[in-house]
Order: C-alpha cells, then sequence, then structure tokens
C-alpha cells in the first residue's frame, strides 16, 4: 500500500524555505539579464551589476578604502567609485575580510602572494522587485564597467536565473519585496 503525502500551499511553502512578504509568498525564480540596474540601499546609489554566476561572491567598487576601530568594533570607510558618484565618504562596520585569488596578470612577483585581501560588508542590494542583504567585498572596480559585481552567493538569494541574452530586463529598482539572505538562515539553523 502506497502512502501519499499530500501538502497544502502554506506547508509547501515551509517545506521549500519560501519567504513571505506581507501575506504574499515568493516561491518563483526571476529571471534577470547579464546586467542589471541594482540600487544599494545603505549609500542609496543606483549603480549598474553584472550578474556573474561565474562568481562567488559580490564585490562593489570602492576606493580610499581605510579599515578603522570605532567604540571597539572594526569599521570601514570608502568612497564609491561609479560614475555620478560624489566624493560622498561612507562608514560602515566591517564584517569580514576575505582573500580573493588574483588574476596572474595582476600577481607582483616581487610580491610573492597570489591573493589580496578586501573588506566585506554587509549591504540590501535591490535588483527589480526584489531586495536581499548580502556580503559584499569592497575593491576597487573603476576600471571595469561595472561597479557592482552580483556573484552565485547574491543571485541565490535573489531566487534568480540569469539569461545571459538579456540586460536591463527588471527595469529600475522597485525594492517591494524583501528577501532573506539563505547563507543567515542556514547558520541559525
Amino acid at each position: 500500500m502506497k502512502f501519499v503525502r499530500i501538502l497544502t500551499l502554506p506547508l509547501l511553502a515551509a517545506a521549500l524555505g519560501v519567504q513571505a512578504q506581507d501575506g504574499v509568498e515568493i516561491n518563483h525564480k526571476v529571471i534577470l539579464g547579464l546586467h542589471e540596474h541594482a540600487l544599494v540601499k545603505e549609500i542609496d546609489h543606483p549603480v549598474e551589476a553584472k550578474l556573474d554566476t561565474g562568481a562567488v561572491s559580490a564585490s562593489l567598487s570602492a576606493y580610499d578604502i581605510e579599515m578603522f576601530n570605532q567604540d571597539g568594533k572594526r569599521w570601514v570607510r570608502f568612497r564609491l567609485g561609479a560614475k555620478d558618484a560624489d566624493d560622498t565618504l561612507y562608514e560602515l562596520p566591517l564584517d569580514d575580510t576575505v582573500r580573493i585569488r588574483r588574476r596572474l596578470s595582476d600577481i607582483d612577483p616581487e610580491e610573492d602572494r597570489s591573493y589580496t585581501r578586501r573588506p566585506v560588508v554587509r549591504l540590501t542590494v535591490c535588483i527589480g522587485e526584489r531586495e536581499v542583504p548580502m556580503r559584499v567585498n569592497l575593491a576597487d572596480r573603476r576600471n571595469f564597467n561595472y561597479p557592482l559585481l552580483v556573484g552565485s552567493e547574491g543571485l541565490r538569494n535573489l531566487r534568480s536565473l540569469i539569461d545571459p541574452e538579456m540586460e536591463f530586463s527588471s527595469g529600475k529598482p522597485r525594492c517591494t519585496v524583501t528577501l532573506a539572505n539563505l547563507d543567515d538562515e542556514e547558520e541559525q539553523q
């Protein structure tokens, strides 16, 4: 005899780890293009983002990066390296630092290091209607076309699929649905 278990929609949503916003279940993936308009809420500045499934983490273009202590905690200050950005100096709590492998062409043979250490902050990134908190490393990307790179961790948290034939398909950021960071939820369990 076979037993069939029927899940109601709320139970199915809970089983899938779906987030609710104002009673509306967010249980679908959104298709985004290779490049999208984004808003980084903590600095309230729109930027163009490259969505890169080959990268793991997210990276924001910043320069004049300086780590410092404030009230016994680690902070970082920086200027945004994006077009139309002014010279505002932003200060945010430091979440961590990460080691990022350098490209072979960027390695200085006298330095004998194949990686660079970057500060990491927690930012709320909004693309289309969805916003999600994510860990973002700061690096000088002013020589790149897109000041924000969103890697596979951020794409997973946005519950998104990437269609490389599409660009700027989600329009201007609307930030109407807040999603939880799936990595944070896994750490709490």
